[in-house]
Formats: structure tokens, C-alpha cells, sequence
């Protein structure tokens, strides 16, 4: 994505509160518009008031500008609430739709970023992004006026004194453009050391066990110094050229005021300039040098803003799973066949290759093979987190991927030595926000062997993050009664009872013929107690199905 479309991706997301701007950019103007008076009211208060003697100007004056002060501050209260509503609206937008997206996007995303590092970068572009409703953005649209107010206003005092003002202009030019530049290479950098520290973050603490039980600890320390060293590293040239750029910008300003005071003086000697007139110069050359400022920082915010764009929006078009839906009408649960599928997570490195059966319905189906022979990557396109490069997968003679996918999903139950489960409480983990009676989750968990387990801690008993609070037995137990409770036609066991007890595994296989008696199951298996329950067994070896 090229500059000129980030910066109209940002104009697009503005144009949904066309009205509420008006609304912002009408209060600036208004308040610049009064803001105009104050030089002049106060040259009068100088010149005529205090120089001149005359109480009654100079309170009338004085009365004025306070006035002035106080409409113009209610009008700012005004557009800064409207534009803290933009802002907001804007951070919350672009909040959910990255939400809604990601977790509508293939699960191949997923393999190629830890959740550490998504959550690092959709939480720094959103924030980047929002901030183009700051004040300054605002303030930028409407200071045109201001400086064409703030000219006549100079040029009114004296013409010669104005020409020092607008020599200031390619000056302090150069200078924003030089640090707008260098922010954008400091920016770009950061984003960049924030990501791979991300990454890094991510790994490291996915892997904390092995991290104390290999004693690596000192190692992964020394590269945190590095990774996060280079962050900080990052930040504080961010830092400091901000801060260069406002000091910068202040000595500048500061030079152009002495100029000023220094001609205004032989202006005022030579008598063809009132002191009032000098201040009301001075105070007119701000309204001339400050939006300008601002404009040309512009580059300079969005500097900052833009790359975060530009990856927000990559991240955008990530593809997101296929919804299916040319049928309107769910199939009734039938046969699942996979017809010449093959399948490969990186090109010429295959995980499947011409692979072909067919599982009646309401029949119990075995897979087999060594580790890394595709057995759950069979699973993975059945379930369709995954699309096959060739082939079919049909369900009851209808090709999957052409089914609506959310209710293509609610046919399977699954059952994973890798079950996850919520922060939450147990009753919570099996229903899943769906209303169930207690009656029923207490039956499943008989059946699932959970019962004694729920007797001693009860149905609210909080799991903690992923069950850290349960052994990997009491897991794989709820992960069991959720699929009961759930009562889908299809079930899959995905090497569910590779860390089951013996008891826990026979409980499996009499479940076969009670409650999982009419319902189509699949068991990724290697224990014979378990394969000599099924109807078929089909047999796969690096990917090629066997026999």
C-alpha cells in the first residue's frame, strides 16, 4: 500500500462524521474569528488606556477581551467534546472491525503469528490510527483562516515588519520537513523492533515450561536486553525528535519575536509605530507562525500514523475463511467423503496426497498412523479451518465448502487432547453461552467421568486461563462432556484419549454404544482397545492413504 492510499483510507474513515465535523470546524472558526479582536483590543488597551490615560477605554477594552475569552473557551469545550466523540467512535470502530475480522480469518494466519504479537499490533495500529482525530488534525483544516486573518492583521500594523515574518516561513519549512523525515525513518524502525519483540514475547512465554525446566532462562534473558533493547532504543530517538522538533520550533519562534521587538523598537523611537502596535504585532505574528507550524507538521504527524496504517490495512486483507452458503438449506447428516484431496501447508512440501474413503453415517471410523502422517490435518479440512488444493470433502453428497459455514460447524462436536478452555467456570466451559440446564451438564459429566471431580468443587469452579487450574485428564474430561451436552451428529475425537487413564478410556468406548450410538464418530487413535470398536479403520502413512 502506497502513501497516497493510506492517506485516503484515513480521509474515508473521517467521512463517517461529515456532520460532527462541520460541527468541530465551524466552533474553530467561530473561536478563531473572535480570537482575530484580542491584538487589536489589546493595542487599544496600551496605546489608549494606560499610554493615553482614558479609564473608560481601557475597561471597555479590558471588559471585552474577557468577554471574548469566555464565548471563545465555551466554543472550545463545545468542539472538543465533539471531537473526543469522533475520537472514540473512531478507536471503537476500528477496534471491532479488526476484532470481527481476525477471528474470521484462515487459520493459516494463526500458524505464522503468536497472539502476542497480533495483539501487540492491532492495539498500536488502532491507537496510531485513531489519533488522527486529535485536535492538531482539526486544528490544521481551519488555521488557513487564521493566517489570512493574522496577514491583514500585519500587514494593517506595518508592512516592513511583516516581510520578517514571512521570511520565517521557507525557514521554518525546512526544518519541519527535515525532522518529519527523520520521525518517519525513527517511526517505521519502531514499529518494526515492536513487532519482532512481539513475536519474541510470545514464543518465549508459550514456552516457559521449557524454559525452567532446560534452565535457558539466562539465555532468553540476554536476548530480551537485545530485542527490547532495540525498542527502547527506537522510542527514545522517537522521543527526542520530538522533542528536537518543538525546541527547534520555539527558538525559531523566539528569534522571529527578538527581530520583531528589535525593528518594532526603532519603529516606536522613530515614532511611526505605537507600542500597543508592537505588541499587537507580536501576538498577530503567532496567529500567522503557529498554523503554519502546524501545517507543515502535518508530514510529521502523519509520519507517525501512516505506517500504522498501512499495516492495519495488510492486515485487513488477510484472507478470511470461505462462508460457503450457495446452499440455503443445511443437508441432513449423512456419509463424509473425501474424494482425491490433497492438501499442503507450504508448497511442494505435501501433508496429504490422493487421499480417498468414505464414513457412513452414524458409523464409528478410525484414524491411524504415525505421527506426521496427516491424520489431523484431515481433521483440520474437515473441520474447514483449512481448504483442500485438490479434491473434495462432501458431506451426504454435498461439497463442504459449499455449505453455510457457522451452521456447517454447529454438526460437529470435537474432542482434542489440545482442548482449550476459557477463563471462566466449568458449567460455563461446557455450555458455551448456551442455556442449558444443570440437570443436563451434570448427566454429561457423569458420562464423562467428571462427576466425583464436580462433587468435591462444584459447577462454578473457576478453570483459570486454559485450565491451568485442572489436570490435562480433567480437561480432556470437559472437552467430553461438552460435546454431549452440545449433542451434535458428528463427534471427533482427536487423539482424545492419548492422555486418558484406563478407566477414562473405556468409558470412551462404552459411549460408542450408548449416548454416541446413532451419531457418525471419528477417533484419531492408536490403542487397539479403541480401534476394536470402530466400523473402519483407515490408515494413513506420510500423508498417502494405506490399504
Amino acid at each position: 500500500m502506497s502513501n497516497k492510499e493510506a492517506v485516503k483510507k484515513l480521509i474515508a474513515l473521517l467521512g463517517g462524521y461529515k456532520k460532527t465535523i462541520v460541527v468541530i470546524i465551524g466552533c474553530l472558526l467561530i473561536s478563531t474569528a473572535l480570537n482575530l479582536c484580542i491584538p487589536l483590543l489589546n493595542r487599544r488597551i496600551m496605546d489608549d488606556g494606560f499610554i493615553g490615560g482614558d479609564k473608560e477605554v481601557l475597561l471597555a477594552m479590558v471588559l471585552g477581551s474577557l468577554l471574548i475569552y469566555l464565548i471563545s473557551s465555551g466554543i472550545d469545550l463545545l468542539k472538543e467534546k465533539k471531537r473526543v466523540d469522533i475520537a472514540a467512535k473512531l478507536q471503537y470502530a476500528l477496534a471491532e472491525e479488526s476484532y470481527s475480522h481476525l477471528i474470521r480469518m484462515e487459520a493459516g494466519y494463526f500458524t505464522r503469528h503468536n497472539y502476542a504479537e497480533i495483539m501487540n499490533s492491532i492495539r498500536e495500529d488502532v491507537g496510531n490510527i485513531a489519533s488522527i482525530a486529535d485536535e492538531s488534525t482539526f486544528f490544521v483544516v481551519t488555521q488557513i483562516f487564521g493566517i489570512t486573518g493574522g496577514m491583514i492583521g500585519l500587514l494593517i500594523i506595518d508592512w516592513r515588519m511583516t516581510l520578517l515574518v514571512m521570511l520565517f516561513i521557507p525557514v521554518k519549512y525546512v526544518v519541519t520537513r527535515y525532522f518529519a523525515r527523520r520521525r518517519k525513518q525513527a517511526v517505521d524502525t519502531y514499529i518494526s523492533d515492536s513487532q519482532k519483540y512481539a513475536a519474541w514475547f510470545g514464543d518465549t512465554i508459550g514456552g516457559i515450561r521449557e524454559l525452567k525446566l532446560f534452565g535457558i532462562a539466562e539465555d532468553k534473558h540476554r536476548e530480551f536486553d537485545e530485542k527490547q533493547g532495540k525498542v527502547i532504543c527506537s522510542q527514545k530517538e522517537l522521543n527526542m525528535l520530538m522533542q528536537w522538533n518543538s525546541v527547534t520550533d520555539v527558538i525559531l519562534v523566539q528569534f522571529l519575536t527578538t527581530l520583531i521587538y528589535i525593528v518594532g523598537s526603532n519603529l516606536v523611537f522613530a515614532l511611526q509605530l505605537s507600542i500597543g502596535s508592537v505588541f499587537a504585532f507580536i501576538t498577530y505574528s503567532t496567529y500567522v507562525t503557529r498554523p503554519i507550524s502546524a501545517i507543515l507538521n502535518i508530514g510529521y504527524l502523519l509520519s507517525g500514523i501512516i505506517p500504522s496504517t498501512k499495516r492495519y490495512y495488510v492486515f485487513m486483507e488477510e484472507a478470511e475463511e470461505d462462508e460457503g452458503a450457495v446452499y440455503t438449506v443445511m443437508p441432513q447428516p449423512g456419509a463424509i467423503e473425501f474424494r482425491h484431496v490433497s492438501f499442503a501447508y507450504e508448497e511442494d512440501k505435501p501433508v496429504l496426497e490422493d487421499v480417498n474413503f468414505k464414513i457412513s453415517g452414524g458409523s464409528k471410523a478410525a484414524l491411524v498412523g504415525k505421527n506426521g502422517s496427516g491424520k489431523s490435518t484431515v481433521i483440520d479440512l474437515l473441520l474447514r479451518l483449512y481448504t483442500p488444493k485438490q479434491g473434495q470433502i462432501l458431506l451426504n453428497g454435498r461439497e463442504i465448502g459449499s455449505l453455510p459455514l457457522t451452521e456447517y460447524r454447529n454438526l460437529i462436536s470435537v474432542v482434542s487432547q489440545d482442548i482449550y478452555l476459557f477463563h471462566d467456570t466449568i458449567r460455563n466451559n461446557i455450555s458455551l453461552y448456551v442455556q442449558i440446564e444443570d440437570a443436563q451438564i451434570l448427566e454429561a459429566c457423569r458420562d464423562s467421568g467428571l462427576s466425583e471431580f464436580i462433587e468435591e468443587v462444584s459447577l462454578d469452579y473457576p478453570v483459570g486461563t486454559n485450565g491451568m487450574m485442572l489436570s490435562g485428564g480433567q480437561k480432556q474430561k470437559i472437552a467430553l462432556a461438552r460435546a454431549l451436552v452440545h449433542d451434535r451428529p458428528i463427534v471427533v475425537f482427536d487423539e482424545a484419549t492419548s492422555g486418558s487413564d484406563v478407566c477414562s478410556e473405556q468409558q470412551i468406548n462404552s459411549l460408542l454404544h450408548t449416548r454416541l450410538k446413532d451419531k457418525t464418530v471419528i477417533v484419531i487413535a492408536h490403542r487397539q482397545a479403541v480401534l476394536s470398536e470402530v466400523d473402519q479403520v483407515v490408515r494413513l502413512d506420510e500423508g498417502k492413504q494405506k490399504g
